[in-house]
């Protein structure tokens, strides 16, 4: 991939430029000048010395001491003491050591001075991939955090992609943006997901669009995942959730700016961004723009794959200091999309036009009985246009019923509005309480027609999504005990008020007719979780949970007449049932972690059990378009389990070389169908070497992940058994004169040919979608400070 990027920052009044450029060759020139630029003449010196702790307050030992930018380094002994001689002037210090997130501060040499500081670094047991994802325990504790500079190092192009890089979590492709999450074998709206704490849902029926499909990764600093069924105060449903957070305002007075580009070498995918954000006093903002196109992909074996997109979004936040410890936010964003092309469904999109807005007032005081409070009122809405042009239904064929070209269109909207108000109260003797209220009014509209394509004659025409209103009231509430330093206690509650109703004028007869119960239907959901954290020793920790949380049917699986499923790998039409009971999620989890000076290791194992698991079955319905395959489906309820397993290890080899590995098995059984529960990804493992230059002026790093085959496949809903693969990457990268940074790096290094296991299908084929072959791709970043 080339690229070429100029960011430019500034900080009362000093500045910053990135420049960012292709050519391997610089690499030679830039390791030259690196090491001409080392010279510098003599000054009068001073030290720093300091203490390093863990978040307990214990002395670590082994933590590296680096100057950014210069080759000079200490080590911090058994009592956490470290010592650096160097010239008198400004530095940033950066702390790092396995297994806990790396700590930069910038500090001042005074000539003939000594400096005492105290650092105190926290636990960060995995890391996970070159991105900044948090894994959250059941005590909602971070497992793995990347920082802002190993985000910067990622090759992202969509936010789905960055789940294939974390144990226990993976993404559906379907087209080349998109990519669908998946989390221990939940997907869909069984994973719940929010940006900036605004409750996303798709808004397209044919599952084109994801939860997060309406972020570009540029505007993404943080994502955490919850795992299971412990994200219960951040809204309703939540089997898993994930959380993308865009960057905060600055803390102090300054203006910051950037401007990104990009070219990738396989999917022809050309990007552009530019932030901009500042501090004037009490007045805080951030504005951030993008705009991403691609074309057809080649795979491994060189089939090219229909994947042309365009995305386009800007996103702006201003805050508002309202005192010394609160602050108003309001923020909105535009992102449209399209035409985009989906290999892997029955049509492509036209369009996707998402506005969001956002009102936020927070609280966070650091004494006093009430610690927090929380209040924001939210919008989303999604509205989509799909069309079958380019596929082969838009064209004539005399062996198809019908023979003529067709022009099918499909028109939806879906709006969410949302709203939120907590407190967080702290108490004596370790305890503290959060509590609060939330809401959201989902509505979603969805129609198709189906017309001649020479005389435009309508030849069909019905509603998908009836003017569907789901709406959810929930009260939550959730109590921490610390009990000494080693360990926490925490169990959260939350019950939901659940109304969903279509109108019954836009069904059709046969759907009242084949269909039992009323459209209109209210749920009472109850949910709970408890967890507790513990620490073994000063190097082992155990986090325990158990969580039971209930998902209300979508609109899909309550009112569809005949529509294709979008987690089925075919295109059978399924009928709704406006009865269909909610599924519960009851999850235990055991996580181990161990922090060692050369060794961090993390386990984790969980069981689920699934009582009103939503599935489907055949029935002898009549179909309702003459070109989708029999049977017709049914969503029912029935019951599911499913286990596995984690682990990941990190290797401190040498002070600079690092080697990590990890292992992951998910297996799940769908009770009622009597098979394999479908989407189950297969076993799988990674393994990376990385070497990091003592000053920070250069890395290098390769990894290699492989899946292995896949025969427990849902059958009966068309899943088909894939085989295994092995795929490598390498990336480096290098500072050189202080201000001139080179990354460059090979993905699917040996242009392997191989299919994801949860990729859809072409409809049309009957094949899955293949991923992209070999990628090439350079950053080179120029600046200063």
């Amino acid at each position: 991939m080339k690229r070429f990027r100029i960011d430019r920052r500034c900080e009362g009044g000093g500045a910053r430029w990135t420049w960012t450029i292709i050519p391997w060759a610089l690499i030679v020139a830039a390791a030259a000048l690196h090491v001409a630029a080392g010279t510098a003449s003599a000054q009068d010196r001073g030290r720093i010395t300091g203490t390093v702790t863990d978040n307990t307050g214990g002395a670590l030992e082994g933590v590296r001491v680096s100057v950014r930018g210069l080759d000079a380094e200490a080590m911090t002994e058994g009592s956490g003491r470290f010592s650096l001689e160097l010239e008198a002037g400004e530095y940033v210090l950066r702390f790092s050591r396995i297994g806990f997130r790396t700590l930069e501060r910038e500090m001042t040499v005074t000539s003939g001075m000594t400096q005492d500081v105290r650092v105190q670094l926290r636990l960060r047991p995995v890391e996970a991939a070159a991105i900044a994802v948090s894994v959250l325990r059941p005590d909602l504790n971070p497992v793995s955090e990347l920082d802002e500079r190993e985000l910067e190092e990622a090759n992202l192009q969509d936010p789905g992609e960055s789940l294939r890089l974390l144990l226990g979590s993976d993404a559906v492709r379907r087209g080349p943006v998109g990519l669908d999450p998946v989390v221990r074998g939940l997907r869909e709206t069984e994973v719940g997901a929010y940006v900036d704490g605004v409750r996303i849902f798709p808004g397209g029926p044919a599952r084109m669009d994801s939860q997060i499909a309406h972020v570009d990764p540029t505007s993404m600093a943080r994502m955490h995942i919850v795992q299971g069924p412990y994200a219960l105060t951040w809204g309703a449903g939540n089997l898993s959730a994930i959380s993308v957070e865009t960057p905060d305002f600055p803390g102090s007075d300054g203006v910051s700016a950037s401007f990104g580009a990009g070219f990738d070498s396989n999917r022809n995918a050309a990007d552009v961004s530019g932030t901009m954000s500042g501090r004037q006093g009490d007045v805080g903002y951030w504005a951030h723009g993008a705009y991403r196109t691609g074309s057809s992909y080649r795979s491994g074996d060189g089939t090219e794959i229909p994947a042309d997109f365009t995305s386009w979004e800007g996103r702006a936040k201003l805050g508002f200091d309202t005192g010394s410890a609160s602050r108003l936010t309001l923020s909105g964003g535009y992102q449209g999309q399209g035409p985009i092309e989906y290999a892997g469904r029955l049509l492509n999109a036209k369009f996707f036009h998402t506005p969001v807005a956002a009102v936020n007032w927070k609280l966070d005081r650091a004494q006093g009985t009430l610690s927090s409070l929380d209040i924001q009122g939210n919008f989303a809405k999604v509205t989509h246009a799909m069309t079958n042009k380019g596929k082969p239904t838009a064209e004539d064929d005399p062996n198809r019923v019908p023979p003529f070209a067709l022009d099918v269109g499909i028109d939806t909207e879906s709006t969410t509005w949302g709203g939120r108000a907590a407190a967080g109260l702290r108490a004596a003797n370790g305890w503290s309480f959060d509590v609060g209220v939330d809401a959201y009014l989902l509505i979603q509209n969805a129609a198709r027609t189906i017309e001649r394509q020479s005389n435009e004659m309508l030849l069909f025409g019905d509603v998908i999504w009836p003017d569907a209103h789901i709406g959810d009231g929930g009260i939550f509430g959730r109590v921490t005990k610390e009990l000494g330093e080693r360990m926490s206690l925490s169990g959260t509650v939350r019950l939901d008020l659940v109304s969903a109703t279509g109108d019954s004028a836009l069904v059709s007869d046969f759907f009242l007719e084949n269909t039992v119960g009323q459209l209109n239907q209210t749920e009472t959901n109850f949910s709970a979780a408890v967890s507790a954290a513990f620490g073994l020793s000063s190097n082992w920790t155990m986090s325990v949970g158990v969580g039971s949380v209930v998902r209300t049917p979508d609109a899909l699986e309550r009112y569809s007449d005949r529509f294709p499923a979008s987690k089925s790998q075919m295109a059978n039409e399924v009928m709704g049932s406006p009865e269909i009971k909610p599924e519960r999620s009851t999850q235990a989890d055991l996580w181990l972690d161990a922090s060692y000076q050369r060794v961090v290791f993390s386990f984790n194992l969980f069981y689920r059990y699934m009582n009103d698991f939503i599935t489907m079955i055949p029935t002898d319905l009549p179909k309702r378009l003459p070109l989708s395959p029999l049977p017709v489906y049914r969503y029912v309820n029935g019951d599911a389990r499913y286990w596995g397993l984690e682990t990941s290890a990190n290797f401190l080899l040498t002070p600079t070389l690092t080697l990590l590995a990890s292992l992951n098995y998910l297996w799940g059984q769908n009770d009622l169908l009597e098979e394999p529960v479908l989407g189950v990804t297969p076993f799988g493992g990674s393994l990376g070497l990385r070497y990091d230059h003592p000053a920070d002026s250069w890395y290098l790093q390769g990894a290699v992940r492989a899946r292995g085959d896949q025969n427990r496949v849902a059958s009966s809903l068309g899943e088909v058994p894939t085989d295994g693969y092995a795929t490598g990457d390498i990336q480096g990268g290098v500072l050189i004169l202080q201000n001139l940074r080179l990354d460059a790096g090979v993905e699917n290094l040996w242009d392997q040919e191989y299919i994801d296991h949860l990729n859809a299908k072409n409809p049309f084929t009957g094949t899955q979608i293949p991923e992209p072959g070999i990628i090439f791709f350079v950053n080179l970043a120029v600046f200063t400070n």
